[in-house]
């Protein structure tokens, strides 16, 4: 009868701390995926700033090629004139 009980209580024991174990695990997992998350939301706006400045980087060059493109039209037109 004392074997049984003892049986019995020993695997409660053990039951119970299993069960801790699976909380504390789940706990940790969540924890995980919260912190991926978190990398995840990081990682794109990162990669949306850099995309954002990417294309400021283009269109300012498009702006500059274009004012250049302006200067020199402007010079060849004062050429044009001054041989007519």
């Amino acid at each position: 009868m004392y074997l049984r009980h003892e049986a019995e209580r020993l695997e409660q024991e053990a039951k119970g701390r299993l069960e801790r174990q699976k909380i504390s695990d789940e706990a940790e997992a969540e924890k995980s995926r919260r912190n991926l998350l978190e990398l995840q939301a990081h990682s794109a706006a990162v990669e949306s700033t850099g995309q954002a400045k990417a294309e400021a980087q283009s269109r300012a060059e498009a702006s500059r090629i274009e004012g250049e493109a302006a200067v020199e039209q402007a010079k060849l037109k004062v050429l044009a004139n001054q041989k007519q």
